[in-house]
């Protein structure tokens, strides 16, 4: 029923529709005329056209999606021509991914989705914005317009209409059109601006960060604490978005908000000069492990859960049922285009269990590579940053999810490292779990972000040094280490080079190496008394705080930890 046309052929057909098919006046978020099918709940997951993901085993012997190299041109746009010759649907429903005040993705495919009954099947809803036009039939209850064309920025809040017969429709208020980014992780992306905002130990730029309404900053949030009432960890999806709060201007949303995602959107919205709107969309669930992100093709691919009663679970610090994330908050915005995304998570992924800690490279380069093709937008690859874990001096090992991190740059293209090391230093602090240095944080993240996105400023001086190679002398005493954004050179901060540790066939444990020197504007020379089996930087836990790490960018943007295992020639 719906091929995909020629994008000329699909203006020309919007043109003329748009004249012929304009409706009343816009109704403030009406709801649809009549009953229709509410698929908020948890439903099955159905049957849809994928991809193949080639599974490849890596050397240490998990296994991850193979990462997808070419992405279509274009995506599938709706055909008008056959749409428009149906009858229109005389009651249908609006996914709550939707509402006034949101933003949506300039420069992509703008996409709307819903359902209805099984009875309007083989009728038409349209939709309009910004000039733009599409329709689609109703199929299996199902029905998802693409507008005949792309938007720039605009900041003047536009009218989205969604509609069908009389009295059918949706209209959502003050739509803004900008960079749309999802904010993903743990507790620490849970951790709100009103902690920060009541921290008198917290830095002045995050205790004083601006919250108006003048800013065009929209906020969308889906919290563990949302999923009341939902079985995780079963092949279940929830279609719509689960909980009924709509996109929220900063001063309705922000003090709630992700600490990091707001500070991050401020300082975005004002490096752009305020010309560009910020959408922040949040997934957060404390003490999930990565397994608790992972969609259930990827679960199963990298078996790292079992069902038992038709629940999966899997070993973590935490005991959360996997795929649950992905599954009721992530899944019902997957057709929602997006500029990037930001990811602050793996505290909970810092046991041996499952080797969790030690397959977290892996099996985060599977998560992205299908969110990635699930998104199915024009920009394909779309960048992912990725928050390195702070200093946290606890009983628990984070210095193995760190150093994991440090190596998704290698597997993954267009993964950055916003490394953290010196953004954290208090050993007294009684929770340093959830440090306070959000704002720090966020204003790494906000420079390597507006570097990589918008070519502000330089990514080889904003994002600090990230591994890339290593070459084994021929007697194997000695690894040589290349960085990528070293800017101006490699430096130390301080007197020493501190941080780097290997280990050897004769001792099976991190040692500090005979020495560790700077060879070069972007290469260390790593060397000890016996053949190096690997080679690590930040690997310790008790030695994870700045004043043990000393190795920078020439603008002092410091190393994100990492380990090259199994090193040979």
């Amino acid at each position: 029923m719906k091929r995909i046309l020629s994008l000329v052929l699909i203006v020309l057909l919007c043109a003329a529709s748009l004249t012929a098919c304009a409706g009343t006046g816009p109704v403030t978020e009406s709801t649809a005329g009549g009953a229709a099918t509410d698929p908020a709940g948890t439903v099955k997951e159905t049957e849809t056209e994928q991809k193949t993901e080639q599974i490849t085993e890596k050397a240490t012997e998990a296994v991850t999606a193979e990462e997808i190299t070419e992405a279509p041109a274009e995506p599938a746009l709706t055909e008008d021509l056959e749409a428009m010759n149906a009858e229109p649907a005389a009651a249908f429903t609006v996914s709550r991914a939707f509402s006034s005040d949101m933003v949506l993705q300039r420069n992509e495919y703008i996409r709307i989705w819903g359902w209805a009954a099984e009875s309007e099947n083989g009728k038409r809803v349209e939709a309009e914005f910004g000039g733009l036009h599409g329709a689609d039939i109703i199929e299996d209850g199902r029905w998802l317009i693409t507008l005949g064309g792309k938007l720039p920025e605009n900041t003047e809040g536009q009218t989205l209409r969604v509609f069908a017969a009389e009295g059918a429709e949706y209209s959502y208020d003050n739509v803004l059109v900008g960079d749309v980014y999802w904010v993903v992780g743990q507790s620490n992306v849970a951790y709100p601006v009103s902690v920060i905002k009541n921290e008198p130990l917290a830095s002045a730029g995050g205790r004083n960060v601006e919250i108006n309404n003048d800013m065009q900053i929209r906020l969308a949030r889906v919290s563990m604490n949302d999923l009341g009432g939902i079985t995780w960890g079963t092949n279940d999806v929830s279609e719509d978005v689960v909980p009924k709060r709509k996109w929220q201007k900063p001063l309705q949303g922000a003090y709630d908000f992700a600490a990091v995602g707001y500070f991050t959107a401020v300082l975005l919205y004002n490096g752009l000069d305020r010309k560009i709107p910020i959408g922040m969309i949040e997934f957060d669930a404390g003490g999930a492990a990565l397994h608790g992100f992972l969609p259930n093709e990827v679960r199963d691919a990298l078996k790292v859960s079992k069902a038992k009663n038709g629940v999966y679970t899997a070993a973590g610090v935490n005991a959360h049922g996997s795929s649950f994330m992905y599954n009721h908050a992530m899944y019902s915005y997957q057709n929602m285009p997006i500029k990037g995304v930001i990811w602050y998570q793996g505290e909970s992924d810092c046991s041996t269990a499952n080797k969790n800690n030690t397959e977290y490279a892996n099996r985060f380069t599977a998560l992205i590579n299908y969110l990635r093709d699930k998104h199915d937008q024009i920009r394909h690859d779309y960048p992912v940053y990725i928050v390195e874990l702070p200093p946290i001096y606890m009983a628990f090992d984070y210095a193995q999810v760190r150093m994991n991190m440090g190596t998704i740059p290698t597997l993954l293209k267009n993964a950055h490292i916003c490394s953290s090391a010196d953004t954290w230093k208090d050993r007294t602090y009684e929770n340093n779990l959830h440090p306070y240095n959000k704002w720090e944080v966020s204003e790494r993240m906000a420079a390597i972000i507006l570097a990589n996105d918008y070519g502000i400023g330089d990514l080889d001086y904003t994002e600090g040094p990230i591994p890339v190679s290593y070459e084994l002398s021929d007697e194997g005493k000695s690894v040589t280490v290349k960085f990528a954004h070293v800017g101006d050179g490699l430096t130390v901060s301080g007197d020493t080079l501190l941080g780097f540790k290997v280990m050897t066939k004769a001792k099976n444990k991190w040692a500090d190496p005979s020495s560790a020197e700077i060879v070069g504007k972007d290469c260390v020379k790593v060397t000890s008394g016996s053949p190096i089996t690997s080679v690590g930087y930040n690997t310790v836990k008790d030695e994870s705080f700045p004043e043990s790490l000393t190795l920078c960018s020439s603008s002092g943007v410091p190393c994100a930890s990492f380990r090259f295992s199994s090193i040979q020639k």
